[in-house]
């Protein structure tokens, strides 16, 4: 897998959507040590300086569109299964639709987009510092891996090259599994680490805030609520409040 990098760039996301319009569609992945654009779901700001993994990865796609949406989830179980390299996967949890969880603060974010035979995949993870002053928790790797791990002849972590280049194989496992296995191996991974599964939980969706118990995820990656009244409600877009 080629990976391209840049010391600072706009938005690793729009380089590799610019590959794409321009027909470039062979698999690689953009990383940059900063961003002065970077974003996040529904357009929200990434902050983006030094120290943290920013990358874009861009993939052909030729599987049915409905399938796009699916692949947030095998990509937040790579990331878990990455992240579990260096500290205890106890300590790591997956929140709907996209986030990545450690402690039960965000470490990562995950930014889909899609257009005519191709697909997107933005991550950005929080390895050396993470963002003050944000409307909830927040954390970064290096916080929760021991010093005596990191200072050593050969300490756990090197940054976000090695980091990134597991994941990026991980991804690829994942979408081989989603074309030649669906959904169904994936969604299992995903709720074995889902957080707050079986409790109520409180649901954003823009214009009106629900609350349910948190019941499972359904086969086409809806969050599957159980309302007070007793009714099972599929969530197709909305944010978990933690």
């Amino acid at each position: 897998m080629r990976i391209i990098h840049f010391e600072t760039i706009g938005s690793t996301q729009d380089y590799v959507k610019a590959l794409a319009a321009k027909g470039e569609l062979e698999p690689c992945w953009v990383r940059a040590d900063s961003q002065n654009a970077g974003r996040g779901r529904r357009g929200r700001e990434w902050v983006s300086r030094k120290g943290n993994l920013y990358a874009s990865g861009l993939y052909p796609w030729k599987m049915p569109d409905h399938q796009k949406p699916l692949v947030s989830f095998l990509v937040a179980v790579a990331l878990a299964e990455t992240l579990e390299s260096y500290i205890a996967p106890d300590l790591i949890s997956l929140k709907w639709p996209n986030d990545v969880l450690v402690g039960g603060a965000k470490i990562a974010g995950i930014l889909l987009e899609a257009g005519e035979g191709w697909l997107t995949i933005g991550v950005g993870v929080n390895l050396e510092h993470h963002p003050e002053g944000t409307p909830y928790p927040v954390t970064h790797l290096l916080e929760h891996i021991a010093t005596n791990r990191l200072d050593t002849a050969e300490p756990i972590y090197a940054g976000p090259d090695p980091i990134l280049a597991q994941l990026a194989q991980k991804i690829e496992t994942g979408i081989h599994t989603l074309q030649t296995e669906s959904f169904a191996p994936i969604r299992e991974k995903w709720l074995s680490r889902a957080a707050r599964q079986g409790e109520v939980v409180k649901v954003n969706l823009g214009k009106e805030t629900v609350e349910g118990v948190f019941e499972t995820l359904s086969e086409n990656g809806a969050l599957q609520l159980r309302l007070p009244n007793g009714t099972l409600r599929d969530i197709v877009a909305g944010d978990v409040l933690l």
